[in-house]
């Protein structure tokens, strides 16, 4: 097996990380936009409700409804995207959840035909390439990390306040941030590169994303992120200060799992 290989095999594992990273989207980041001309706010908040609560059918069914009464809403459509990605996570069927991440996609560049303008259909994109990615080939991978990082910055463009965009180009910044310099040549030369990476922009971006909504996610992930860098210390205040959030979301009794277990690692 020549070097390039070997290499090229790496990267794609390291890839894969990347990809699985993008899924992980709080649904209070969809709370913060009710956009949709038509659609009342208070059935907007429902479905958020319902995605927090991880009642990923009933959210999915109650915009299905919506879409029928009020056609091809951004509102709607984005939504939909992200409680298919939510409904994925929770199904351990292989087929079903390749299934549910084409249908997540579908979605989100239906969000965008409709309003290229919304941030959370932006957001939504970057999420859904992400899923997608897992069982690409090699070059493809590579241009669905490049659209997850276009995607997740033009959300921000758009909305600066959206915390889930935050969190998607933190988490980028990171798995591409990490590569070897043997990954990134081959990255270069064979796939076409990847933008810049940083780990001092990943922890810009956690932070950030923690300023606007203080939740167990961004601060296991910002935790994870200094552990890469051998600041146990900064990790730990993390770790604990998930720990002193109460659970709001569906997966957060996960990720306060996750957070104890790597505070009893660090013993």
């Amino acid at each position: 097996m020549s070097v390039l290989s070997r290499v090229g095999g790496r990267f794609l594992r390291g890839l894969v990380v990347l990809s699985v990273a993008t899924l992980l989207i709080p649904a209070s980041g969809a709370a913060q936009s009710t956009s949709g001309a038509g659609v009342p706010d208070s059935a907007f908040g429902l479905v958020d409700s319902l995605r927090a609560d991880g009642e990923f059918r009933d959210a999915l069914a109650r915009l299905r409804t919506l879409r029928a009464d009020y056609g091809d809403e951004v509102g709607v459509l984005w939504r939909m995207s992200l409680t298919k990605v939510d409904s994925a996570k929770s199904t351990d069927v292989d087929s079903r959840v390749k299934a549910l991440y084409r249908e997540a996609l579908n979605l989100a560049d239906e969000a965008l035909a409709v309003d290229s303008s919304a941030a959370h259909a932006h957001h939504a994109k970057a999420v859904a390439e992400g899923r997608i990615a897992l069982d690409a080939g090699r070059k493809e991978r590579v241009r669905r990390s490049r659209a997850v990082k276009r995607h997740a910055d033009r959300a921000i463009e758009l909305d600066s306040t959206l915390d889930g965009a935050y969190h998607v180009r933190a988490r980028w910044h990171r798995e591409v941030a990490d590569l070897g310099f043997l990954e990134k040549v081959v990255v270069k030369t064979v796939y076409g590169g990847l933008p810049d990476a940083s780990m001092e922009q990943c922890i810009q971006d956690f932070e950030r994303a923690i300023q606007l909504n203080d939740e167990r996610l961004h601060r296991l992930e910002l935790a994870k992120t200094y552990v890469k860098l051998d600041r146990e210390e900064d990790a730990k205040k993390q770790l604990r200060a998930l720990l002193d959030l109460p659970p709001r979301e569906a997966f957060d009794e996960g990720y306060g799992y996750q957070a104890q277990q790597m505070l009893n690692g660090f013993e």
